[in-house]
């Protein structure tokens, strides 16, 4: 498959970079904050022009040449690596500033790396901003806009210098239509288990920065990966912690944004750290995945450093898990090494067959051969101790499983009984990895005599 054309937008930290981002996304993907250096790893979506061309627009970190610490440092290395593979560099800087030494480092570095480029002058809506515009010629680039992010102000004009560029064997190419179902990997988990570490391990390169620091992932990380398994979307989330330790400000941002892909996912995989054991935080992340109906794979890290933490035993470490997170039996239990990549191999494959699990569908026939007749011959109790009487189930959804029961009344069942009827579904059928809902309904011909 024919590699996107990738659009950089690049510029010392605090310009409007994730501005310009969701703008030309048209959709709020990155955080956007006053706090410089909001943005720390690369983001990849893919934008459509109004013409209907599409093309891979990635949001990096601001670039700052002076920043000592490992963190700034480390955004910076990504953001070169990111320049040197663009296919064309929105330089952007602040017009209502004018052209600053952090400006003309980072113009230096888009001319070293040989990169197409235009510069994008943000901010133009300010009053300074129009003296800022006439400054930017300075930078040395043949092609300036000036723009507003935030009022989408000059955005039309940039969208038609993108397009001018997109090669015509890409502009006019829809591969879409026989493309493979994408399923979408929620990378989730309390901070500092080593959620970005795993995405880096699976992607093959460093896409997400790593760092002892916790709160390191801010922004939720995409990226496409195909491996034999299929085509995945994996999304590197910011760690949830207990809202009472939560900060105010970027980080409740970050957390907000962690459920909200847990939300858009097909399968989360929990991170957990293996050296410390389950905590009651990751029984609250994995009861949020569980509630949404999303799939569950239970990704235990640092197993390499489990052995004299008391947990050294796979078995010793599957039972505290179950006794710490009781209701999420039904997922599949992984125990790897991000650092030393043990077990990584395995989790692609647990992931799509927990998806495939996920959508899976018995036939009615077959689901009252095997659940209808255990029902009958053992009626199930409701909670208020009623048995009652059923006359046949259904799956009526997927993505998670669904199931009706049709019964001579509408009443919840007793939690014993919920747990007994789920036990006979995962035996009739491979749900690993997937919740499974359950409903009751009244026979409609029960419900009209009853009136």
């Amino acid at each position: 498959m024919t590699a996107p054309f990738r659009v950089v937008i690049a510029g010392r930290p605090n310009v409007g970079k994730s501005a310009l981002f969701n703008r030309l996304l048209r959709r709020r993907r990155s955080l956007v904050h006053n706090l410089p250096g909001m943005t720390r790893d690369i983001l990849e979506e893919e934008a459509q022009l109004p013409n209907g061309r599409r093309y891979s627009i990635l949001d990096t970190g601001g670039f700052d040449p002076e920043a000592k610490e490992e963190i700034p440092a480390a955004v910076r290395r990504k953001v070169s690596g990111a320049i040197r593979r663009a296919d064309l560099v929105l330089l952007v800087m602040d017009a209502s500033a004018g052209v600053l030494p952090g400006d003309r480092v980072a113009a230096r570095e888009v001319r070293e790396a040989g990169a197409n480029a235009v510069v994008v002058t943000n901010k133009i809506d300010r009053r300074e901003g129009s003296e800022g515009e006439g400054e930017a010629w300075a930078l040395g680039f043949s092609e300036v806009y000036g723009v507003s992010a935030e009022h989408g102000i000059g955005i039309e004009e940039l969208q038609e210098a993108i397009s001018s560029r997109l090669p015509e064997e890409i502009a006019g190419k829809e591969e879409r239509g026989d493309e493979a179902r994408e399923i979408a990997l929620a990378v989730v988990g309390r901070p500092n288990v080593g959620k970005s570490s795993l995405l880096n391990a699976l992607v093959g390169e460093e896409r997400a920065l790593v760092s002892e620091t916790a709160g390191t992932t801010r922004d939720s990380v995409d990226v496409r990966l195909r491996a034999e398994q299929g085509l995945f979307r994996l999304v590197d989330t910011a760690g949830i912690r207990r809202r009472a330790k939560t900060e105010r400000g970027p980080e409740v941002l970050s957390v907000v944004q962690a459920r909200k892909r847990i939300e858009e996912c097909d399968v989360a995989l929990l991170v957990l750290d293996a050296g410390t054991g389950p905590a009651s935080q990751d029984a609250s992340v994995a009861s949020y995945v569980h509630d949404q109906g999303k799939g569950l794979v239970l990704v235990a890290n640092k197993w390499d450093l489990a052995g004299g933490s008391g947990h050294g035993t796979a078995d010793g470490f599957k039972e505290d898990l179950a006794r710490q997170i009781p209701f999420a039996r039904y997922a599949p239990v992984l125990l790897v090494s991000a650092r030393s990549g043990r077990g990584i191999g395995r989790v692609l494959s647990a992931a799509a067959c927990v998806a495939e699990n996920r959508m899976r569908r018995i036939p009615t026939g077959e689901l009252n051969r095997v659940l209808g007749r255990a029902l009958r011959d053992k009626p199930p109790r409701t909670a208020s101790g009623k048995r009652l009487r059923v006359f046949y189930v259904a799956q009526t959804g997927a993505a998670p499983p669904t199931f009706t029961i049709v019964a001579n009344r509408a009443e919840a069942l007793h939690f014993s009984e919920t747990r007994r009827v789920e036990n006979l579904l995962r035996e009739a059928a491979d749900f690993s990895g997937s919740p499974i809902r359950l409903s009751i309904r009244e026979r409609s011909r029960d419900k009209v005599s009853s009136r």
